[in-house]
């Protein structure tokens, strides 16, 4: 009794215990989204202001006027509309390939019986392609490519990407494979099935949200990758991100036809996200949890 009473305030009113952990989870979801919308909403706004207002001290944040003049530049410049076809190949490109030859490398691996040592060696030079520095390649890569006459073709772009995204999606889906029951495929051996069928019919059905995650990284990777395109692309196979930075000359930035071109790369990958969402966030937890 004197304890309840002690909890009350003077009206008789039960003080209510303060769940700070729900707090400090709701102040880190503020911030992350803040840190993401913040910068995208400054890009937006710097799209639709006149020219004048970038050159006002301080950067004027919210325009006095909206305007479509840089948009209107862009869209109707035809270089910029051939670059963005030259994007869109090399993205749908990079991702089915890398996709076909990750998934069937993965599996062959998955089902190898190897010692634990070489497969965790298989893993980290898979890591080891994904994550090292690609600069140190630029030279050779581009010399390999014009011994081969492909220079600034889009399909040089794609064996550059190719040469990152496969060991990424091989990786990504050992994984997967490894941790499928090789039961269901011996089930599919008892009643007939060859090696073609059993991966066609049990294995990729089962493995389909990893296969999905990988071709959502592969694919956001070659649609913004910049130093492999600007090192072997000229002007028939310059993207997107190529018209980005080309905005920064001698003479100055164009920070609205920089940022109209900024919004209009990020807005097709804004809405494949959305639309692949369900794909990643059951893929990403799959792996968490089998890996």
């Amino acid at each position: 009794m004197k304890e309840a009473v002690a909890r009350a305030d003077v009206r008789g009113v039960p003080r209510r215990r303060v769940d700070w952990i729900s707090l400090l989870r709701w102040l880190i979801l503020v911030i992350a989204v803040a840190i993401v919308v913040i910068p995208l909403t400054y890009l937006l706004l710097n799209s639709v202001k006149l020219p004048r207002e970038f050159l006002t001290t301080p950067p004027t944040i919210v325009p006095s006027v909206l305007t479509p003049e840089h948009y209107a530049s862009i869209l109707s410049d035809p270089e910029f509309l051939g670059r963005f076809r030259n994007t869109l190949e090399l993205t749908v490109a990079s991702t089915i390939i890398s996709v076909v030859v990750g998934t069937l490398a993965a599996y062959g691996l998955a089902r190898l019986h190897v010692s634990p040592t070489v497969m965790t060696i298989v893993l980290f030079v898979f890591l080891f392609i994904r994550f090292y520095p690609r600069v140190t390649t630029v030279i050779p890569f581009f010399l390999v490519m014009r011994s081969f006459g492909l220079l600034d073709t889009v399909w040089a772009i794609v064996l550059g990407h190719l040469g990152i995204t496969v060991p990424f999606v091989a990786w990504l889906l050992l994984i997967f494979f490894r941790a499928l029951p090789f039961e269901l495929e011996e089930a599919a051996m008892v009643d007939g099935a060859s090696v073609l069928q059993r991966f066609w019919h049990v294995v990729l059905p089962l493995a389909a949200p990893g296969i999905a995650t990988a071709a959502i990284f592969t694919a956001f990777f070659s649609w913004n990758e910049f130093l492999i395109a600007s090192s072997v692309a000229r002007n028939e196979s310059a993207v997107l991100s190529m018209t980005v930075a080309s905005f920064v000359t001698d003479k100055g930035i164009y920070w609205g036809p920089m940022a109209a071109t900024s919004v209009v790369m990020i807005a097709p990958m804004i809405a494949f996200a959305l639309l692949v969402q369900r794909f990643l966030v059951r893929g990403l937890t799959l792996g968490a949890v089998k890996g």
